[in-house]
């Protein structure tokens, strides 16, 4: 028996939380728009991480890019920024975001912590950490944040990939994805299709996957509220395959390609 995925236990209660967070992020904006003062820093670091290594970057509010590198070299470049009422009140909040970094030769992290201010002499305030990352193509990887999203282009080693608010985009990718998001999309371009195999997710929001047309791949789609689109795909059935349900093989099976929705739909395309 297949198990439910985490997101589909809680379904029933999704689309009225999704309508509850959409008015509250727009009384968020409208609560964010007297924030007319900003304030900016930059954190850089390069590390010479061996074969086989290993990136991890956690962050909390603000976007992740990511494109390869020369070399074995990792380059993260961390835009900080907090706006506030008053210019006072955004370098004081600026001060409060904090990079926190474990490295050795095979294994980095990187986090963000910020320290929230509950609106005493400063006042409130909004802070984002963009990072801009450049890492070697075949580096197995891992990406994480809550309020942002997250791009990747021309990576070939392991990609782990999750957010929360915000969509998740990877280009030209050939290595093993998992890639999820909570409020958001995820659209996948794969140059192949590694044998470890791609797993996609989302709660609310489309999945769209294209990968080659000689690509060969055993497929399990399924979403909830939506509909699955495989035009332009030959895709043989096996089993049971309804709008919602896809079970099938392309080119004859091969790796595996899992993905799951709840509110949206599934589109698999080829390049």
């Amino acid at each position: 028996m297949r198990t439910m995925p985490r997101r589909a236990r809680n379904a029933v209660f999704v689309l009225p939380l999704f309508v509850a967070a959409s008015v509250a992020a727009t009384g968020c904006d409208l609560a964010m728009a007297h924030y007319n003062q900003k304030e900016t820093a930059e954190w850089r670091k390069t590390y010479d991480l061996q074969p086989g290594g290993r990136l991890e970057i956690r962050n909390v509010n603000g976007k992740i890019d990511v494109e390869p590198s020369a070399g074995n070299a990792v380059e993260i470049v961390a835009e900080k920024s907090a706006r506030a009422a008053s210019s006072e009140a955004a370098k004081e909040a600026l001060g409060r975001i904090e990079i926190q970094e474990t490295a050795s030769s095979t294994n980095v992290r990187i986090e963000t912590k910020m320290q929230r201010n509950s609106g005493g002499l400063f006042g409130r305030a909004d802070q984002q950490v963009h990072y801009i990352v450049k890492v070697p193509a075949l580096l197995e990887v891992r990406f994480l944040t809550v309020n942002g999203g997250i791009e990747l282009t021309g990576l070939k080693g392991s990609v782990t990939a999750e957010t929360t608010n915000g969509g998740i985009k990877a280009h030209d990718v050939s290595g093993p994805i998992d890639a999820s998001t909570t409020n958001g999309g995820v659209e996948v371009a794969l140059s192949e299709v590694a044998a470890s195999g791609v797993k996609l997710g989302c709660t609310n929001g489309g999945i769209e996957l294209r990968l080659p047309a000689d690509s060969r791949a055993t497929i399990s789609a399924r979403i909830v509220n939506g509909g699955i689109n495989t035009d332009g795909v030959k895709i043989e059935t096996a089993g049971e395959s309804t709008r919602r349900r896809l079970d099938g093989r392309m080119n004859g099976g091969g790796p595996p390609i899992n993905i799951e929705g709840i509110n949206g739909g599934i589109r698999i395309s080829s390049r």
